[in-house]
């Protein structure tokens, strides 16, 4: 109950179908099913909002980390939707937190030597198999006529790969236990190492979009033991202050 109080699911927060018996009766048709609802809804309401046809998609990328049926999801979709024949279709599985991100690196390469096109992008998550879930459709173009009713500009992507590193590979790991149930394995170290990433990751995309005034003041913070401590500080302050709250 204490999970559930503070994992801020609200009154019209609902579980596939799958999940409502006691253990879950997790199958790939019922994982399937639950993929069409939630991929379809979210295409279907990106549609409805954009005025997008079918047959304006020329680029179709959708990726789930841990759900990958065969036909694949973008199969799926080019199924429903009856997209072309030629459409440049990709789906990509088992890329964590940051198969979204990887996604919208992808999309932005194609329509770089793909003049005149749009993207459909799909990021989800399917809670049948494992109690993760979550589902959004985005649409970017370089069509001129979009120009004027984009919401956004993408400017940059940036991306840091840590897979080199042993720690880093481990930390976020799917095995099988003894009892025969497959689960996901989350390292003790995952913390430090998606801190380390996100420090690349600021760093250099700071130096794309900050200002050269702030850039200084950035590298002056950095060789400065004063502001680490005191950074440090600040943070360990925040999660006491936070940890006090919830109690």
């Amino acid at each position: 109950m204490q999970i559930l109080e503070r994992s801020g699911l609200g009154e019209e927060t609902c579980l596939p179908p799958a999940c409502h018996y006691i253990p879950p009766t997790s199958t790939m048709e019922s994982a399937r099913a639950e993929a069409e609802v939630v991929i379809f809804s979210a295409i279907d309401n990106l549609m409805k909002k954009t005025c997008l046809k079918p047959k304006d998609i020329d680029i179709l990328i959708v990726n789930c980390s841990l759900c990958f049926p065969n036909p694949s999801l973008s199969a799926m979709v080019v199924n429903k939707y009856k997209l072309r024949s030629n459409i440049k279709s990709y789906n990509l599985s088992s890329m964590g937190c940051s198969a979204g991100l990887i996604s919208i690196d992808l999309a932005r390469d194609l329509l770089q030597v793909l003049p005149n096109s749009s993207s459909l992008v799909v990021s989800t998550k399917i809670i049948t198999p494992n109690y993760y879930q979550g589902g959004a459709a985005i649409l970017l173009s370089n069509r001129r006529k979009d120009n004027s009713r984009a919401k956004y500009r993408l400017m940059y992507v940036v991306r840091t790969h840590k897979g080199a590193d042993d720690k880093a590979y481990r930390c976020v790991f799917e095995q099988e236990y003894p009892q025969g149930k497959v689960g996901i394995n989350l390292s003790k170290d995952l913390m430090v190492i998606a801190g380390e990433a996100l420090k690349s990751n600021i760093t250099t995309i700071g130096s794309l979009v900050l200002p050269a005034s702030e850039q200084l003041l950035y590298v002056w913070s950095v060789h400065n033991p004063f502001c680490k401590s005191h950074f440090i500080l600040f943070c360990r302050w925040s999660r006491l202050r936070d940890g006090r709250r919830r109690q």
